[in-house]
């Protein structure tokens, strides 16, 4: 009797609009979109949901994002096939990035410090193996193995706090950071730069904790993921 109601997000609706203006304009495969900060003044929303919504866009094959180039335009399929696309993606039961690095921004930190108490030598073993996987992907300029490993190194040391309400709570959390939207932001943002900043930061972490000073732990935590918080925000076009 009723229709199924999809959630529907500020950013999907962004990212309808966008796809409309494209249309109305008759741009053409190939064609450059303005610069995000021009787009998001005109548009007056946030650059974070716009950047989600452009995410969107590329993930549905709308929009080609080249880091330092822009944004352009890849196909043009018809304007129903692509809301029809965002809608089955389910972008609206995502959680979207801000919200969620808030959350461990006010979690993870204690949970290290946590797992520097208890981790056992498997534990600092499996620390090892990925950081030394995440600085060979650094040397190759390899975005997806470094994220995956990133993301693995996240997880082993809230699993091995053993404490299972941390790791009920912060497992999905970090998981976030692989959905499709994440993933398209942050290949989009990558450069050799940033992959480079964020092994040192996860380095300082790892030595911070095998320190077992609280404070340094909390310190090199924090630190980092409010560099990743600010990385989200990075310029695509230099």
């Amino acid at each position: 009797m009723f229709d199924r109601i999809t959630p529907i997000s500020r950013s999907q609706i962004v990212a309808e609009q966008i796809l409309s203006k494209i249309l109305e304009a008759k741009m053409t495969v190939g064609d450059k979109l303005a610069p995000e900060r021009e787009i998001a003044r005109s548009m007056d929303v946030s650059r974070n949901t716009l950047r989600e919504a452009i995410a969107m866009l590329q993930v549905a094959g709308v929009l080609d994002v080249r880091r330092s180039s822009g944004i352009f335009i890849a196909s043009l399929p018809e304007e129903k096939d692509v809301k029809q696309r965002l809608d089955d993606a389910g972008f609206g039961k995502y959680t979207d990035s801000q919200t969620a690095i808030d959350a461990r921004i006010a979690l993870e930190p204690g949970a290290a410090i946590l797992a520097s108490a208890v981790a056992t030598p498997a534990d600092w073993k499996r620390f090892d193996t990925l950081i030394k996987t995440m600085q060979f992907a650094v040397e190759n300029r390899d975005v997806e193995t470094y994220r995956k490993n990133d993301n693995d190194l996240h997880k082993a040391f809230v699993v091995s706090t053993r404490n299972e309400t941390l790791i009920s709570i912060l497992l999905p959390l970090i998981e976030t950071a692989r959905q499709p939207l994440w993933n398209a932001i942050k290949q989009n943002i990558y450069n050799a730069d940033v992959l480079r900043e964020s092994y040192d930061e996860h380095r300082q972490i790892i030595d911070a904790m095998r320190s077992g000073e609280e404070y340094y732990i909390f310190r090199a935590f924090t630190r980092h993921l409010k560099n990743s918080k600010s990385r989200l925000g990075l310029e695509i076009e230099a």
